[in-house]
């Protein structure tokens, strides 16, 4: 069983995809060193809740969403 919840992963995923390095949620901050933390976490996060779920499992992605240029 995991300790997270989809409405975690789905903050944590936002908070990627807009580039800041926190997360606000039910009053609480946490501030995050660097996006590659983020993203190793947001990958945990998938893997405990899809084992948790037993919903199929996806591979996950590989380095960051964002592009390189």
């Amino acid at each position: 069983m995991t300790d997270f919840t989809q409405a975690q992963l789905a903050a944590l995923t936002k908070a990627i995809a807009t580039g800041v390095r926190f997360v606000e949620q039910g009053g609480k901050r946490t501030q995050f060193a660097s996006i590659t933390d983020m993203l190793a976490l947001r990958d945990r996060m998938i893997r405990e809740l899809e084992g948790a779920t037993d919903a199929p499992k996806r591979p996950l992605a590989n380095g960051s969403v964002f592009l390189k240029r």
